[in-house]
């Protein structure tokens, strides 16, 4: 496996882990920060992981980790918020 599809694996499960916190606190703390949190989170490891790859591959890093990370977080945080 390539570091590449490790590093979007590892961000898969940051947001189905985070979708199920989110939702957590959701229901127990204030919405806002329930909301922010995964954002701050996903800010925070950007730059463990930037250490793995190249300096050309950063944007790449960027993009695909944000999209593959908020989708993930999303779609989970909607599915259990509805059941």
């Amino acid at each position: 496996m390539k570091i590449d599809q490790k590093i979007i694996l590892v961000y898969f499960v940051f947001g189905v882990i985070l979708g199920l916190v989110t939702n957590f606190l959701f229901t127990i703390i204030e919405p806002f920060f329930a909301l922010i949190l995964p954002i701050i989170l996903y800010a925070i490891s950007m730059p463990i992981l930037f250490v793995l790859v190249k300096d050309k591959k950063r944007f790449w890093l960027f993009y695909n980790s944000f999209i593959t990370f908020f989708l993930t977080w999303l779609v989970v945080w909607i599915l259990v918020y509805n059941f």
